[in-house]
């Protein structure tokens, strides 16, 4: 049994956290600009256009970021 360090496994585990962290950032900046777009009156509950516009825009940042 060797004791080498399994570079192969970490880097494996460092790219999934990497990953997570990207996706838990990403959602945290699509909530407080549609918070802050609701506390400015910018954009209003009813206003599904709008907000739907800016979930596909941070879905499609996240995937950029994903490749």
């Amino acid at each position: 049994m060797t004791r080498e360090p399994d570079y192969q496994k970490a880097y494996e585990i460092l790219d999934e956290a990497l990953g997570d962290a990207i996706h838990i950032l990403q959602k945290a900046r699509l909530r407080t600009t549609l918070s802050m777009r609701l506390d400015s009156g910018e954009l209003t509950a009813d206003d599904e256009g709008d907000s739907a516009e800016l979930y596909v825009k941070t879905a499609q940042e996240y995937a950029d970021h994903c490749t």
